[in-house]
């Protein structure tokens, strides 16, 4: 692995000032640097298997994580695969991660609408929109981009979902490996270059996506507009989103071990100030423009009649809202403007108060019921079966223990 200088590091991700937020967190901005020039291993020896003499297809190895049977036989590289991936490490936590999910889905569908907001903030960085631009898909396939990823956050954070055989472990593990695969094709290609790119979708990126994109920016963006978790909440949704980091192939070092360390992962990042390219631009108007449905329940055509005479106002009224959580420069950089219609976070703040008051009373169920509640509004509107999902992981016993005998 090359070393990374402050400078490369700089032209990688577009952070001028990459030297300056070193001298204030130098452990933390080294791991990132040297981040940037490492992919997933485990996986990689996956895909490079695939397409050697004794590799399976792609349709077998998807076939043998939705059936444990199927990693019995399975070439060196993939066994290997599953078995970490069934091995969970020390600090993790089924009773947690089961809280951590029960506390993301109390407000579940307003989580759900974060992901726009996380996709905007690693939109920011020059590396990691590269593969994007290199495979020409900037403009191509929004819509179906955002749902394959909100059906994937949806799986993840279910409750049950994310142990490990369950459905959520498996689509991540299969999300883990077409990332190789990606990473597999473009540094195939000798167009592409480590060196000015960094390594495509890098342990960095992988990091900051997790920590500050899927954790600490919802939080926050909750915050806003006026939801409150407990602490013990904030750690076990803390401890979600590192067991799915952990899945995903991030290294453990760059997890955050609880939700202050993560704040802290996101207030460096927050320091790094990005200049964002004409392509980030592009990805942003094409998140706009094509990133939504107006879905309220009628037939077909009048449907698209709906969104077609909404589209313009949410488009201003998405663009507006989204400058709440940007810094203005990268806002401006990125084509976002702030108009009065972001303060429509602030009218819906009583909103929210509201209904966290009548929750407090028992009116609405206890919080397993209301997160279920949520759930199944979000799956129903993603075209997911929770019934089906649930039984997913009956084939690897349920549990880790069950999982980890079954590829050993």
């Amino acid at each position: 692995m090359m070393t990374v200088t402050a400078q490369t590091a700089a032209s990688i991700t577009g952070a001028q000032n990459w030297s300056s937020v070193r001298e204030e967190f130098p452990d933390r901005v080294d791991a990132m640097a040297s981040g940037l020039m490492v992919g997933d291993p485990a996986a990689d020896a996956v895909i490079a298997e695939m397409f050697s003499e004794v590799g399976w297809s792609w349709s077998d190895i998807v076939a043998a994580l939705d059936d444990p049977d199927g990693l019995d036989s399975a070439p060196p590289a993939l066994r290997a695969f599953g078995k970490q991936a069934c091995s969970p490490p020390e600090w993790f936590d089924d009773a947690l991660l089961r809280a951590g999910a029960d506390a993301w889905w109390r407000f579940g569908s307003l989580q759900s609408s974060t992901l726009y907001q996380s996709l905007i903030y690693g939109y920011q960085a020059r590396g990691f929109i590269k593969p994007l631009v290199s495979t020409g898909r900037l403009t191509e396939g929004t819509w179906d981009r955002v749902q394959a990823t909100a059906r994937w956050v949806t799986l993840a954070t279910a409750p049950g979902l994310m142990t490990p055989g369950a459905a959520g472990w498996v689509e991540t593990l299969r999300i883990r490996l077409v990332h190789a695969m990606v990473r597999h094709h473009l540094r195939s290609d000798p167009d592409w270059d480590d060196a000015a790119w960094g390594v495509p979708i890098n342990q960095t990126y992988a990091q900051l996506t997790i920590t500050a994109g899927f954790l600490v920016l919802p939080m926050r963006i909750a915050k806003d507009f006026g939801i409150r978790y407990s602490r013990a909440e904030l750690e076990a949704i803390t401890h979600m989103w590192r067991w799915i980091g952990w899945v995903m192939g991030v290294d453990d070092e760059l997890l955050p071990t609880s939700f202050g360390d993560a704040q802290l992962t996101y207030r460096i990042s927050q320091q790094f100030r990005l200049q964002p390219d004409e392509e980030s631009k592009v990805l942003v108007r094409a998140l706009l423009d094509d990133g939504y449905r107006t879905d309220l329940g009628l037939p077909g055509p009048l449907n698209g009649a709906v969104h077609a005479v909404s589209r313009p106002f949410l488009r201003a009224l998405f663009a507006a809202i989204s400058t709440r959580w940007v810094d203005e420069d990268i806002a401006a950089a990125m084509g976002l403007r702030a108009t009065v219609l972001h303060h429509v976070v602030d009218l819906a703040r009583p909103i929210v108060w509201s209904r966290e008051m009548v929750r407090a009373t028992g009116l609405l169920g206890s919080e397993r019921v209301v997160a279920q509640r949520e759930l199944r509004l979000v799956t129903g509107r993603l075209g997911l079966d929770l019934q089906d999902l649930q039984v997913v992981g009956s084939r690897y016993a349920g549990a880790d223990k069950g999982c980890l005998e079954t590829v050993a």
